[in-house]
């Protein structure tokens, strides 16, 4: 029930980013929220939860886009899961931790998606390295701690306590 609440979260996330941060968009550049719910959850909950809630928000971000079917299902779940081996490993604070665990995953979210790009046709130019490319991921670690913040007060996102 918890991961269903997380990934649904986690969808309006997605569904954030594609309609309203149109208006808070920064020299044509959206955030990226799903990813940051992403490596919140996944920190939070370890590996079957990162790639799970990865792949629902890569799914509806895939029915929401003109990409192929499963290219962000593909890059999502995969960063999940290598943030998810981050649980009882990597602590968060409040500021700096997420911004460099959301920049880490938006490189690398980025860099697996000019890999598939080019191994899906090898005539696409590299934009890897181009502004918007940069501003993108400064844009999203820049909004990670207020994000992290603002999921912190979802108890069902939150492990269970055992003892």
């Amino acid at each position: 029930m918890r991961l269903a609440l997380s990934a649904a979260l986690t969808a309006v996330f997605v569904l954030l980013q594609t309609t309203v941060m149109h208006r808070l968009a920064f020299q044509g550049v959206i955030p990226d929220l799903s990813l940051i719910a992403i490596v919140f959850i996944a920190n939070k909950n370890g590996t079957i939860a990162g790639q799970s809630v990865g792949f629902a928000a890569g799914m509806v971000e895939d029915f929401l886009s003109l990409s192929p079917l499963g290219f962000h299902a593909l890059m999502k779940t995969l960063i999940g899961f290598f943030v998810g081996m981050t649980f009882g490993v990597v602590f968060m604070d409040s500021l700096f931790i997420p911004m460099v665990m959301v920049g880490a995953a938006a490189l690398a979210k980025n860099i697996l998606s000019a890999f598939l790009m080019t191994l899906a046709d090898d005539s696409v130019s590299a934009g890897f390295f181009s502004l918007t490319t940069l501003l993108e991921i400064a844009y999203t670690m820049i909004l990670s701690p207020f994000v992290f913040a603002f999921l912190g007060l979802f108890k069902f996102l939150l492990p269970k306590v055992r003892g």
